[in-house]
Parts: structure tokens; sequence; C-alpha cells
């Protein structure tokens, strides 16, 4: 391989990279949004406002 043809599959690799990260990161922020909701709707069943 030359030089140039490695330096292309580094970049791609990165690309790849960076795009799992961002979407795993992304799958995580929501369940941690999910879970905070199912928390507050189970604290707000439990204990009604009058």
């Amino acid at each position: 391989m030359d030089t140039r043809a490695i330096l292309d599959h580094q970049f791609v690799v990165a690309a790849y990279t960076v795009t799992w990260v961002l979407q795993l990161g992304y799958v995580a922020w929501l369940g941690l949004k999910w879970r905070a909701q199912k928390r507050d709707a189970a604290r707000n069943h439990r204990s009604p406002r009058s």
C-alpha cells in the first residue's frame, strides 16, 4: 500500500469511529432521559398532589 491509501484508510476508520461514538452516546442519553421520565412518573403516581 502506498502512503495515500493508508492515509485514506485511516480517515475512513476515524470517520466510522466518530460516527459510532456519536450514535452510542445519543442512545445512552436517550436511555438516561427515559429512565428519568420513568422514575418521575412512578414518583408522581405514588404521591399524587392534592
